[in-house]
């Protein structure tokens, strides 16, 4: 059996480790926070029952890998169907479903039926080949016509995307569409707890997994273990191993949370997409719209979310300044955080799969796996197990 290393515990590192380890393999996994989850990671205020994610997080029902692993480990996921607006022209529209879609007073009837037909073209089809060699807006624009495109989608193409909001594939957005559904799960204590039930699990498989680790060189670990994956992003392995990759553009997450004594939505929204550009946010999310508030001790949580690059300014203001400037009238608050993440989302432009590294590395028995290569599937943790499912067959 192999002596394996992974960089990462995260959920394609943790993943990857509990399928080794219970197939005999002699498993380490490396960590440089004080615990698992990754992206998902999350933090916990003194009243709270539960965890919070740094990053808000949720599962839908088609989310078979984590799904399963969940289950595997003995981790409750419960499914719910919470509320899903869009801030137009001053107004929240309920926009979730067809019926919905069908009431979204922005648009004509037939401009309705005209989106819901486009809609329909990628959550029916299988196929997401075809779709990359064209963009997102020219998909819309061609099925869905230019106002539902310039009303629903371009706000939130630039909101998200910034500048490569032109140049974004229409494969992403087919993943979008094509594996979301209603309901949405939530484990039981929140991502941060199913990533410690599954760390608990590679443990009693006879893994290890070292905190507050920091590998810098990939040469560190490979005259000491058979085998190596490293799940950090390809820039930051590229520094590590030496070997030189096509630069790949991606976007950086901040994430302001603020506990409120009183909901921020009066209509129930769990999730609002921000269509006013306006305004200097991409999403507003009130968690406890969605997971019961008597896990956090009564408090009203919203998460405030913008997806930018790693040299914006945001990332260097504290949570109060962000606080004066995403929500600057905002009132009965009891604490506010502030989460930051350099590199969460990539950017997807056309012919992407050729852009992306292969999870065999030049480096014999070295493996690459991260959110890069989850493609043509958008970042997620379902996607993360998957692949980490994926690179440990290669270790095997």
């Amino acid at each position: 059996m192999a002596k394996v290393a992974i960089i990462g515990a995260g959920f394609t590192g943790l993943a990857a480790a509990i399928k080794l380890s219970k197939n005999g393999h002699n498993v380490t996994v490396f960590e440089r926070e004080t615990q698992p989850g990754g992206l998902a990671i999350g933090f916990k205020d003194d009243k709270w029952e539960w965890n919070l994610d740094k990053h808000y997080h949720h599962l839908f029902t088609s989310d078979k890998f984590i799904l399963d692993l969940a289950k595997e480990v003995g981790h409750n996921v419960n499914f719910y169907l919470p509320k899903t607006s869009t801030y137009v022209n001053g107004k929240i529209y309920q926009l979730d479903s067809p019926t919905s879609l069908l009431k979204f007073s922005e648009l004509s009837f037939l401009e309705r039926l005209r989106t819901a037909f486009g809609l329909a073209c990628l959550k029916f089809n299988p196929f997401w080949q075809p779709f990359e060699h064209t963009t997102a807006e020219k998909f819309i624009k061609f099925t869905m016509g230019e106002k539902s495109w310039k009303i629903i989608w371009e706000p939130l193409m630039v909101g998200k995307f910034g500048e490569y909001s032109s140049k974004i594939s229409a494969a992403w957005f087919w993943a979008r569409i094509y594996k979301r559904s209603t309901s949405l799960g939530y484990p039981d204590g929140g991502f941060q707890s199913l990533a410690e039930s599954i760390a608990r699990a590679v443990i009693n498989n006879g893994g290890k997994i070292v905190y507050n680790k920091t590998i810098e060189k990939i040469s560190d670990l490979t005259t000491e273990f058979d085998k190596v994956i490293c799940t950090l992003p390809t820039q930051v392995f590229a520094k590590m191993s030496g070997l030189r990759y096509e630069k790949n553009l991606g976007l950086g997450a901040i994430n302001l949370i603020v506990a409120l004594k009183k909901p921020y939505f009066s209509d129930g929204t769990y999730w609002l997409n921000n269509n006013d550009r306006n305004l200097p946010y991409l999403a507003a999310v009130e968690h406890t719209n969605f997971v019961d508030k008597g896990h956090y001790g009564g408090d009203h949580l919203i998460y405030i979310g913008n997806y930018l690059p790693a040299n914006h300014k945001y990332f260097s203001l504290e949570a109060k300044e962000l606080l004066n400037i995403y929500l600057p009238r905002l009132k009965n608050i009891r604490k506010f955080w502030v989460w930051k993440a350099d590199y969460a989302q990539p950017v997807v432009t056309l012919n992407h799969s050729k852009k992306i590294p292969p999870l065999v590395t030049a480096i014999p028995n070295v493996y690459l796996a991260n959110i890069q290569q989850v493609y043509p599937w958008d970042r997620g943790t379902n996607y993360a197990v998957e692949l980490g499912i994926e690179v440990a067959k290669l270790c095997e």
